[in-house]
């Protein structure tokens, strides 16, 4: 199939785009030019801003592909992509959302959106209704996500798209906090510490919370699967690892890796300087990911053991600012296992 991505430059559109090569497909990437793709990734490209691209009669209509992919679509843009798909015959649509559209992560997360600040009793404040695991056909939240970039919020996006599509296909990708090399700002947090040689941890309301995670890897063979088989309808997938960590089981796998030991410090939720700010559990549920579009692949261990290698070798240079940079390390592993 011909598959143009829209964006798609990054490390997850340089991912999905390899796995679509793997898989045979012809890839098209339609981006502003201001980052290429790596060069062992042959691809065609169509340079110009998002509005030019999409443009009536413009660069993404004129190249006829089959599958249009969009990693990073706004709600103000939904018509407008839904317009290019069609006069183009694209024959489905693949956006990637987040798991973050679920109103539990609002309801269920200790922020009052209102007060625009964190409810903070032992992290229990609030009490949610949904049952766990998160399945895709659970209730949307209507209230903004309370980290959404300006003028991205992606539970709008999906609503503008529903309201604006006829009957074309659109698969709508929800992944959890992704990871992986090149965007593992999360997990730089519990590495950074060990460079630092910092032996205390702190584990706010003990570290017991648990957070949806997923691979780099997974995600881009999700979207190449749905675009090759994602059902004729506006079809959302959770797009999460299969199993995980909490908090704490996250800073001690890492630690294992990285041959070090910690001495872990309970700390009251809003005392500790942390990446994963749910107080519930929000795990969701991976069934329509593995039974409908088949994907099952990286192991998450292995996906951890390689984002936690290339975090050692890079991520100073990525995250200069850190703490890590304060204190050298004296040695470090030969390899993150």
């Amino acid at each position: 199939m011909r598959l143009l991505f829209i964006g798609g430059t990054g490390p997850l559109g340089a991912s999905a785009c390899r796995w679509a090569v793997a898989r045979g497909h012809e890839i098209t990437v339609a981006h502003s030019g201001k980052h290429e793709l790596p060069i062992d990734l042959a691809a065609q490209h169509l340079h110009g801003e998002r509005d030019e691209l999409l443009a009536p009669g413009g660069p993404v209509e004129q190249a006829r592909a089959d599958v249009l992919i969009d990693t990073r679509t706004k709600a103000s843009n939904a018509d407008q992509l839904l317009r290019a798909a069609r006069a183009g015959h694209a024959r489905r649509l693949v956006v990637v959302s987040s798991t973050d559209v679920y109103d539990y992560f609002v309801t269920g997360s200790g922020y009052d959106v209102a007060a625009k600040s964190w409810l903070s009793v032992a992290g229990r404040t609030v009490l949610p209704t949904q049952t766990l695991p998160i399945t895709e056909d659970a209730p949307l939240r209507l209230a903004p996500y309370p980290w959404a970039s300006p003028g991205h919020d992606n539970a709008a996006m999906e609503r503008a798209l529903r309201r604006a599509r006829h009957d074309e296909p659109i698969a709508v990708l929800r992944p959890g906090m992704i990871y992986g090399p090149g965007i593992a700002g999360r997990e730089w947090t519990i590495v950074s510490q060990v460079r630092a040689r910092a032996r205390q941890i702190k584990l706010p309301d003990g570290g017991a919370q648990f957070f949806s995670r997923v691979a780099l890897d997974r995600v881009a063979r999700a979207v190449v699967a749905a675009a090759e088989r994602a059902p004729d309808d506006f079809w959302p997938v959770n797009v999460v690892d299969p199993y995980g960590w909490t908090y704490a089981g996250l800073v001690g796998e890492i630690g294992r890796m990285l041959s070090w030991t910690w001495e872990p410090v309970f700390v009251r939720w809003d005392e500790a300087d942390h990446p994963y700010k749910i107080h519930s559990p929000y795990f969701c549920s991976d069934v329509r990911l593995r039974e409908e579009l088949q994907v099952t692949e990286p192991d998450p261990r292995d996906a951890l053991a390689e984002t936690v290698q290339w975090l050692w070798e890079h991520g100073a240079a990525h995250y200069p600012d850190d703490q890590a940079e304060a204190v050298p390390t004296e040695r470090g592993p030969e390899k993150a296992t």
